[in-house]
C-alpha cells in the first residue's frame, strides 16, 4: 500500500525523522550505560528518560507516517525491552527514509533538511 504525502506532511516527516535519529543515539547511550554501570538507582532514571524521549520521537514520526494506533501502542510497549528498542527505532527510521526517498527528497546521514522540502 503506497501512501502519498503532501509537502507539509513531508516537512513534518523530515523534522521528526531527525528527532528519531537523535533518539537512536540516546538509545545506544542508554543501553551502554545500562550494561556498564551496575548501580540500579543511577541507571533506571536514565533509562526511563531515554525511553520517554524515544516514545515522544516515535509517536510524532508515527503520526506523520500515518501508522495505525494499534501498531504504535505495540511499538511503545516494546520500547521498554532494552535491545529490541533499537531494532524498532531502526525499523521506523527505514520507513521514514523510504517515504522521503519516494517523494524524491535526498536523505543524508542525519536525515533530510525540512527547509529544503
Amino acid at each position: 500500500m503506497s501512501i502519498t504525502y503532501t509537502t507539509p506532511e513531508l516537512r513534518k516527516i523530515a523534522q521528526y525523522h531527525k528527532l528519531l535519529l537523535w533518539s537512536i543515539l540516546v538509545a545506544i547511550l542508554a543501553n551502554l550505560i545500562r550494561l556498564t554501570i551496575n548501580n540500579t538507582s543511577i541507571v533506571l532514571p536514565i533509562y526511563f528518560a531515554a525511553v520517554g524521549f524515544q516514545i515522544f520521537a516515535l509517536y510524532n514520526l508515527g503520526k506523520s507516517l500515518k501508522l495505525s494506533i494499534v501498531l504504535m501502542i505495540f511499538l511503545f510497549v516494546c520500547l521498554f525491552i532494552p535491545l529490541l528498542s533499537l531494532i524498532i527505532l531502526l525499523f521506523i527510521h527505514s520507513q521514514a527514509v523510504t517515504a522521503l526517498k519516494a517523494a524524491g527528497i535526498k536523505v543524508g546521514f542525519m536525515g533530510a533538511d525540512p527547509e529544503s522540502i
